[in-house]
């Protein structure tokens, strides 16, 4: 997306907000103010042949000069102040830039802010111009009021829409979270970093037991929300509920089974198109914010097929994040036995293509009518208008709810790719000594502990396939398995995975742990110096309060721990 594109989609969204507060729909804003004043990077001298437009409200010329051990600023004969330096650090967003040049000197440390240096009362610069060969912010995405231009040509096109950058702007806040059920960290684990891995404005950063959003930064593309196993991420505008609801109302009073998703940079080449009645063209802020959940509900609902109309190259993240939810959702339709795929991805070039290859609605082979080779259409289902109030998980259970009740498996399960938000655990029982480090870490309490007994049970609905407890686990004795269970019931069961008889302390008989970790406490404390007498491996078959106890009827004065 160039960067006139992205201020068009800047000022399409400051109008979208406009529009809900007149539908009377709540959103949260964002506001950014610019009093337009540039920081231009790139040789003084060409920048001066272009400034012109932005004389009115100010800028500043910052050359880098990677040869120079030490800032140097100098001022022009129109009073512009003209630095350079040998490295730069920016970041920010429009109405609020910092500019940086790191300290040269290792005695010291303080940067020297270039904003600061041309007293700007805010402390910041409003927009940048970068000339440069390599762009300064390389995130796919840059954010609103950054301009990378080289040529004559894209440097007047950013001048221009530069100069009416001036005064307040709003957008939405495109996302809600919720830390609660986020499986990002656990106790200083890493988990799941899918939402980080696809921002494409480098907006999402990790933040202790969770992520951290920049609401000035993102700029509402949802394939965060998409992505997010848990639904701790979700998008905002609209509502996921809000969204499947209004495409449901708006299938039904048109009586069409196909859904085609555009965004509005693809208005006109949709409207070349001509669509009979079966078919719903919907404009969108973003195709990669409806994923599996939409998709999903839709399919148990009033629509047959779904086409996502989406220009852009094959290593852009949100295609890939579109792309991965069709990975996951295709062996389950196929354990279904619907064919084609129901849900396709295509270009706005071959849009007529694909609708004339999919002209035939996607058929199920009905397994209640094997034998007789009998075809049902998907159509021919009867359509299920649920609500799950936004919980994500809820929403795709219940939609496939919807979907195998009608028409049954094949088998109990469907195994799943790696990515896929469903699956269980296998344990090493051998290895597995009950630490329940792996309870302490899961997110979505799909593992537990046995309460009064030494036992790991496990609620396989709930799992995210996040990772943290294989990574929490110290024995190495967990993998992760994606697979979808159809059973509601039988995946809401709580399954116990490895549980011991529990090891009594040898002195007042309490249970305290079991035999498989005072066996391995023992092997792995056997060659140290603590441990080469009975009393001191007795003691680790102690309960805590045993233990302490018996350590002082044998001596007063505790272990020495230096000895000599």
């Amino acid at each position: 997306m160039s960067d006139k594109e992205q201020t068009l989609s800047f000022v399409k969204n400051t109008s979208s907000v406009v529009k809900q507060q007149q539908l009377g729909q709540a959103t949260s804003q964002i506001q950014y103010v610019s009093q337009g004043y540039c920081l231009i990077i790139g040789d003084a001298i060409r920048a001066l042949e272009f400034t012109d437009p932005l004389s009115a409200t100010g800028f500043s010329i910052v050359q880098i000069e990677a040869g120079l051990t030490k800032p140097e600023k100098q001022l022009t004969g129109d009073g512009v102040a003209v630095f350079k330096v040998p490295s730069l650090k920016l970041d920010g967003y429009l109405g609020a830039y910092r500019a940086q040049v790191p300290s040269q000197q290792p005695s010291q440390t303080q940067a020297l802010d270039l904003a600061v240096s041309v007293y700007r009362e805010s402390g910041f610069f409003d927009l940048v111009l970068d000339m440069s060969d390599t762009p300064l912010m390389p995130m796919r995405l840059a954010p609103f009021g950054y301009f990378h231009a080289t040529t004559d040509d894209e440097i007047l096109e950013a001048v221009a829409t530069m100069a009416e950058l001036t005064g307040e702007f709003e957008k939405p806040r495109y996302f809600s979270y919720n830390r609660d059920v986020c499986a990002h960290s656990r106790s200083e684990l890493s988990g799941c970093s899918r939402c980080i891995d696809v921002c494409t404005t480098g907006a999402i950063l990790s933040d202790g037991e969770g992520i951290k959003v920049d609401p000035f930064l993102c700029q509402g593309c949802g394939s965060c929300a998409t992505v997010c196993p848990s639904g701790a991420m979700t998008y905002a505008f609209p509502r996921p509920a809000d969204a499947i609801d209004r495409t449901r109302k708006s299938l039904s009073e048109q009586q069409a089974d196909t859904v085609v998703l555009h965004t509005e940079a693809l208005q006109e080449v949709i409207e070349t198109h001509t669509f009979d009645n079966s078919v719903l063209p919907l404009l969108v802020e973003e195709v990669s914010a409806f994923g599996a959940d939409y998709w999903l509900a839709l399919l148990a609902g009033p629509a047959n097929r779904i086409i996502i109309v989406l220009d852009s190259p094959v290593d852009d993240p949100n295609r890939l994040a579109v792309e991965t939810q069709l990975n996951w959702v295709e062996p389950l339709l196929g354990a279904l036995g619907i064919a084609p795929m129901p849900v396709s991805l295509c270009s706005s070039d071959n849009l007529a293509q694909v609708l004339i290859e999919n002209s035939e609605l996607p058929t199920v082979a009905g397994t209640a009518n094997a034998e007789d080779g009998l075809q049902q259409l998907l159509q021919n289902l009867i359509p299920q208008d649920f609500t799950t109030h936004g919980d994500k998980r809820q929403t795709l259970r219940m939609a496939l709810d919807v979907l195998s009740e009608q028409i049954p498996p094949s088998k109990p399960s469907t195994d799943l790719p790696s990515m896929a938000p469903f699956g269980r655990i296998n344990v090493d029982t051998e290895a597995c000594t009950l630490c329940m480090a792996c309870v302490s870490t899961c997110p979505a309490k799909a593992l537990l502990d046995g309460q009064d007994t030494p036992a790991l049970r496990f609620v396989e609905a709930n799992c995210l396939q996040c990772g943290l407890c294989e990574a929490a686990c110290p024995e190495s004795a967990i993998s992760l398995a994606a697979r979808y269970t159809w059973d509601s019931i039988e995946a809401r069961k709580v399954e116990t995975l490895h549980e011991e008889a529990p090891f009594h302390c040898v002195r007042c008989h309490t249970a305290f742990t079991t035999q498989a970790m005072i066996e391995n406490m023992t092997s792995k404390l056997a060659g140290h110096w603590m441990f080469q007498d009975e009393k001191a491996v007795r003691r680790l078959k102690l309960c805590g309060e045993c233990r302490v106890r018996d350590i002082f009827e044998e001596d007063a004065r505790g272990i020495d721990v230096h000895p000599t």
